[in-house]
């Protein structure tokens, strides 16, 4: 969706192909809230963008000759499985350029690992251990960054470079300890079950499981941004992903049409807050608008210091910044009947407002 927004901002017609039949769907697969994903959704279609749901691309027919005269690419659409498309629904494209979204890989296949014993995925990433130690023969190779793997991001390939380096010249007695860190050890001293996430401890410790599958299993472990237009990013739990940990989880909504800034320059966008009942901590923060990957790290912080809805209630914030969304969300889980009639009035008042630009 990032270079869709690009292209379209750029003046070029853009039509965006996605085997789900949901749209939505397809953003929360990547983890994605709900309302953040219909929140970009939406904004695709606003900003003109058509959407083919349920496709995939059969086929294409390149044309060949004269490249000096422009000749469509024609690509032959078909439903999700090789099924066939719906009636009425677009079976061929005529384009200028198509961009398929094919994912990343780790580049390690002229590397010769296997000669040093270094085991690897089936992806080509390298696979490591809890102290990001490979299989090397010699017990002395380590790995960091995005000859891993997922989640290929320049955050986490400098937290595991730290961790590399402070595992290799730490002493063997905090290297056990380090390789026997728990992501459920809690502020009373208990042990989850093994494999179990809790939402106490250090889990984002620096130095402490930044492997692959560690950061992949903790949604503690950095906030994640999606670079599209609107930005969208989160950190923590999802209201699903507390519900099935066991958690009596709520949520509250903030529109950017409800602060003064959001209202003056950028109006489209939510903040949602999840928090545990009945003590109001906060679990998880969750932006799609402008500046949504600047505004995750004081979410972040507030999950990781265990602030509460009152908290944010009694915070003073700056007039005229997108931060005071969060006070706005934290006062609407305490009166949601009222901040479902603002939301209302907010969301009526932009939905004029986007009907006018769109007329001009």
């Amino acid at each position: 969706i990032e270079f869709a927004k690009i292209f379209r901002n750029l003046g070029a017609e853009v039509t965006l192909i996605i085997r789900d039949l949901i749209p939505r769907n397809a953003l929360m697969k990547i983890g994605l809230d709900k309302d953040i994903a219909a929140t970009l959704v939406a904004d695709l279609v606003r900003s003109g963008i058509k959407i083919e749901r349920g496709a995939q691309v059969e086929s294409f027919q390149i044309p060949k000759g004269d490249t000096a005269v422009r000749v469509p690419l024609k690509i032959t659409l078909e439903g999700k499985g090789g099924t066939d498309r719906p009636m009425g629904s677009t079976t061929e494209l005529r384009v200028d350029a198509y961009l398929a979204a094919v994912g990343r890989k780790p580049n390690t296949s002229n590397l010769n690992l296997q000669a040093a014993g270094i085991e690897m995925d089936q992806y080509g990433g390298i696979v490591v251990g809890e102290g990001l130690a490979s299989s090397a023969r010699a017990g002395n190779v380590y790995a960091a960054g995005d000859v891993l793997g997922r989640p290929f991001l320049a955050s986490t390939g400098v937290a595991q470079g730290v961790a590399c380096v402070g595992y290799m010249f730490s002493p063997p007695e905090s290297r056990e300890e380090l390789a026997a860190f728990s992501s459920c050890n809690t502020d009373d001293g208990d042990e989850g079950k093994e494999g179990e996430l809790c939402i106490d401890g250090d889990l984002s410790k620096t130095g402490a499981r930044f492997d692959p599958a560690s950061l992949a299993a903790n949604p503690f472990a950095f906030p994640t941004g999606v670079w599209s237009s609107p930005e969208a990013s989160y950190f923590g739990l999802s209201t699903q992903q507390a519900t099935d940990m066991g958690i009596l989880a709520g949520e509250s909504i903030a529109l950017y049409a409800e602060c003064l800034r959001g209202r003056v320059f950028s109006p489209n966008g939510l903040l949602k807050l999840v928090y545990e009942k009945p003590t109001g901590r906060i679990l998880g923060v969750h932006i799609c608008g402008d500046d949504a990957c600047e505004l995750i790290h004081y979410g972040m912080e507030i999950v990781k210091a265990k602030r509460t809805i009152k908290d944010l209630v009694s915070n003073v914030y700056s007039a005229v910044t997108y931060h005071e969304m969060y006070k706005i969300a934290a006062q609407a889980s305490l009166d949601e009947a009222g901040a479902r009639k603002r939301r209302a009035a907010a969301g009526a008042a932009l939905a004029k407002r986007n009907r006018s630009q769109m007329s001009k």
